[in-house]
């Protein structure tokens, strides 16, 4: 009597991967969910995400919801968006991914990281992308169909080759969420295993933010004004 088979676990690779980003959506985790949605229709995906372990807790559970594999990048570095492409593109050499797919919608930094990635990975780039699919016939090859938004206007793309492509699109709606619970599945990847030395790249972190400056006082107002007043003539005798 054979045994039923066991419900395999989503595996690494496949030559496309997400980019998640470094930190919990700004916007609605729809966005985030209408990007997994969308990297689901080209088959073995892996989501990638980097940062705290409650956000990679969060973005390998929405990665599991859509069927797909999830690797992380713990660390605290608060990075610009160029020093987050590096993460990015050292995690895409590693998993042979030659396709980016990235979540441009959920915070404002993601449309800078799509350029930025492209750029170290030698591949061109697509941004607001609004509708995607690739084209599983034989004999039109490993090709992309998008539909990008540029102005008041929908282009219609076919891609080829390496590209890192920038994803606008929104998943279903939902209330709310649960908490995501630690992943067990998801493949944590240090900064060292990749090629990549902490201390170098901390020199693209944030400027650490300041509280807001102290108000000017009346005295300085009036110093300030003063420089712009034309001053009165002396009154005679």
């Amino acid at each position: 009597m054979k045994r039923p088979r066991a419900q395999s676990e989503p595996t690494l690779g496949g030559g496309v991967a997400v980019w998640l980003g470094s930190s919990a959506p700004a916007r609605s985790i729809r966005w985030l969910d209408g990007t997994l949605a969308a990297a689901a229709k080209f088959g073995a995906v892996t989501a990638v995400a980097a940062g705290d372990p409650t956000w990679l807790d969060l973005a390998a559970d929405r990665a599991n919801r859509a069927g797909l594999a999830s690797a992380g990048v713990p660390t605290e570095l608060q990075l610009d968006y160029l020093g987050w492409a590096q993460v990015m593109a050292a995690v895409a050499r590693q998993l042979d991914a030659s396709t980016i797919l990235v979540d441009e919608a959920s915070r404002p930094e993601r449309f800078p990281e799509v350029a930025a990635i492209a750029e170290l990975l030698d591949a061109a780039q697509l941004t607001h992308v609004v509708a995607i699919s690739p084209d599983h016939t034989k004999d039109r090859g490993s090709v992309i169909h998008a539909s990008r938004v540029a102005g008041t206007e929908l282009q219609t793309c076919r891609i080829r080759g390496p590209v890192v492509i920038g994803v606008r699109i929104a998943g279903p709606a939902i209330e709310e969420y649960p908490t995501p619970m630690p992943s067990a599945s998801m493949k944590r990847l240090e900064l060292a295993a990749l090629g990549l030395d902490p201390v170098v790249l901390g020199h693209r972190a944030l400027p650490p933010r300041t509280g807001q400056p102290a108000r000017k006082t009346v005295e300085r107002v009036a110093e300030h004004l003063s420089m712009h007043v034309i001053p009165r003539a002396p009154k005679g005798p």
